[in-house]
């Protein structure tokens, strides 16, 4: 049975704007502009037809995802494992100093080329991913056809990879309609 997926990535918070490297050892909350752009979801999503979103437990995907459903007047369910990679020694740290100290890394994290890539004492590119996608498949057996996915920019980038979608950059709230349908994933269309 097809189900549909609209993925996004949450809104800004202060370590984005102060550009750090935030993964799930840091759970900040939306910033001012990072709830405008959560407003700005509900215009995106508000006639694709979701019937509920699954957010990662993290503060600043949970409250994207609460503005999107209050307004959508659809449920908000928590899974632990659409939670962002944890990042082990990179958590907090400047993007401009990572790339000065571990530039292999930093410059291959959106690459489709590297998926076994980490920082030290973190979790790895592809253990993320498979985390994440073992949960989607989990979540695929539930009573629903059109659901919204509350992520975040690493587990993303990753699944766009795996899947062979070109991207440059994703920005916060950045969307992507994602399809599962006889056991494959597919992306259908454009972030957006």
């Amino acid at each position: 049975m097809r189900k549909d997926f609209y993925v996004f990535r949450h809104g800004e918070t202060e370590l984005n704007k102060q550009k750090r490297w935030q993964g799930s050892g840091m759970d900040y909350d939306l910033n001012e502009n990072g709830i405008k752009q959560a407003q700005g979801l509900i215009e995106k999503l508000k006639d694709k037809g979701l019937e509920k979103i699954f957010s990662s437990p993290l503060i600043r995907a949970k409250h994207t995802a609460d503005v999107v459903a209050q307004a959508l007047n659809i449920p908000v369910e928590v899974r632990n494992d659409l939670r962002e990679c944890f990042y082990g020694d990179a958590e907090g740290q400047l993007i401009t100093d990572l790339q000065k100290n571990v530039p292999e890394i930093v410059n291959n994290w959106n690459s489709p080329n590297y998926f076994n890539i980490r920082f030290k004492n973190g979790e790895s590119k592809k253990e993320a991913l498979d985390r994440v996608l073992n949960e989607l498949v989990k979540i695929t057996s539930e009573d629903f056809k059109i659901a919204g996915v509350a992520i975040h920019g690493g587990t993303m980038g990753a699944m766009l990879n795996y899947l062979k979608y070109d991207f440059d950059k994703l920005q916060n709230c950045a969307t992507f309609h994602l399809v599962f349908d006889d056991g494959n994933w597919v992306v259908e269309g454009d972030v957006f």
